[in-house]
């Protein structure tokens, strides 16, 4: 495979979550984060009412039936939730930093122990520790990131402040 000299970087467009009920999900994510819905109400995709649907067309015939909801977050990076009616979501793994996949979704946000006591009253969790990464130890102002799960399973890491200010200018 050739490897492009001077690649394009790119922008983050959007990310897509599996979650089991949409509306929750919905509730949950915009009285939370904040983020905002694009639409007013949900899609839905029926390969029995339109088989020609883009996502019947990148997904196997075993996919008859999902809702979706868009939303985007306070920079403009879409964030959708996709809730698959037919055949139904599988119970969710419970989180294991080994397996393959996502990791995590990032927000910036002033006060991440705040954000996360909102979390876990709304029914997320917090995993482990408060944290000053690595990076930012030395740093006159500190920085702190903390994890936290939907939920659903799902991990969203909560920062102080941007990635770039984090990891920028370090050796």
């Amino acid at each position: 495979m050739a490897m492009e000299t001077n690649p394009h970087n790119r922008v983050l467009n959007h990310i897509a979550l599996h979650i089991p009920d949409l509306e929750a999900a919905v509730t949950w994510y915009t009285s939370l984060f904040g983020f905002r819905r694009l639409r007013s109400g949900s899609v839905c995709c029926s390969r029995t009412t339109d088989p020609e649907a883009p996502i019947f067309r990148v997904y196997d015939s075993k996919l008859h039936q999902v809702k979706l909801a868009f939303l985007s977050t306070g920079n403009g990076v879409g964030f959708e939730l996709f809730q698959f009616i037919d055949p139904p979501m599988s119970e969710p793994a419970s989180f294991d930093y080994t397996r393959g996949g996502v990791f995590h979704v990032a927000v910036t946000d002033p006060d991440p122990e705040a954000l996360c006591e909102r979390l876990v009253k709304a029914g997320g969790r917090k995993i482990g520790e408060t944290v000053v990464p690595a990076s930012c130890k030395n740093d006159a102002e500190k920085q702190v990131a903390l994890y936290c799960q939907d939920p659903w399973g799902n991990v969203i890491e909560a920062c102080s402040c941007s990635f770039e200010k984090m990891m920028a200018n370090r050796e």
